[in-house]
């Protein structure tokens, strides 16, 4: 499943595209998937994109009628193309230079410059929702509340929402999106391996110091990875279809069995909360 980095890219290059287009009409084959909320189609006719942003790991399209919601899940991709131009996010099975639409579109968006948005999922895990532009009603259609976005929030109230979970395991509180949203197994392993702190320590333990260096881990593995034009850890290719290259620089994640970067112990992998952890047995404690 795409994390913030992965989500971000994509959403980067539809912004770029979609902002300013209008809605003529959408087709879709997968009403469970598709989801109009209180809209039908007429609703969607002659709709503007005023943007194209991310709420945790979910595409938000906004308009000046309501918000598209489009959670990519573990299969999912976003193909735009019109005369000129194709931008295409997500996992790469079809390959995404395949012709769309193809036998994994569930939703055919058309816009009124002759431009299409394809939403493809092979897996049918993914889905599209309409709601009203409003913060309390998105974060409802997305799953429930979303805690601070992972790359934006503050050291301090990283540390206030921590403390607050004196009994909670690290790793684990760090996946949990009502606490903070953006954050799965790459990132949460990385950012643990560069603040040189157990992926199974208990939050009552750690020092100011060392949750001062877990905020500041976590978010500098996100911006390396935005950078690097995301992860191509499950399937994951970015809006211009090429491989996101941040695995090129992972310290722990997927890094099983080969040398820790700082002290050259191997990395490990265990399971922790139903979860897989990397790590450094030595480095990390």
């Amino acid at each position: 499943m795409p994390e913030l980095p992965e989500v971000t890219v994509i959403v980067n290059g539809l912004n770029k595209k979609l902002k300013g287009l209008t809605f003529k009409s959408v087709v879709f084959d997968w009403p469970k998937g598709f989801q109009w909320g209180n809209y039908r189609d007429d609703n969607l006719k002659g709709a503007k994109v005023t943007g194209v942003e991310r709420r945790g790991k979910v595409v938000l399209i906004n308009t000046n009628r309501f918000t598209i919601l489009i959670h990519l899940k573990l299969t999912g991709q976003l193909v735009y193309q019109d005369e000129k131009t194709r931008i295409a996010g997500g996992h790469p099975i079809p390959p995404l230079n395949r012709p769309a639409p193809n036998t994994t579109t569930r939703a055919t968006f058309k816009f009124t410059n002759r431009g299409y948005l394809f939403f493809n999922d092979l897996r049918k895990f993914g889905w599209v929702r309409f709601v009203e532009s409003d913060e309390e009603k998105i974060a409802s259609a997305i799953g429930g509340r979303l805690g601070p976005d992972a790359l934006a929030i503050s050291h301090k109230e990283f540390e206030e929402r921590l403390k607050k979970k004196p009994k909670a395991r690290i790793k684990k509180l760090l996946m949990d999106q009502s606490f903070v949203s953006g954050i799965g197994n790459i990132y949460s392993d990385e950012g643990l391996w560069r603040a040189k702190v157990h992926p199974a320590r208990i939050i009552g333990s750690l020092s100011d110091a060392e949750i001062k260096a877990i905020h500041k881990g976590v978010q500098d593995s996100l911006k390396l990875a935005i950078e690097k034009g995301g992860s191509s850890a499950n399937s994951f290719i970015d809006s211009g279809g090429e491989k996101g290259l941040f695995l090129s620089f992972v310290k722990a994640y997927h890094m099983t069995g080969r040398p820790c970067a700082r002290c050259k112990t191997l990395i490990v992998r265990k399971f922790m909360d139903g979860r897989s952890a990397h790590f450094c047995p030595k480095c990390q404690v």
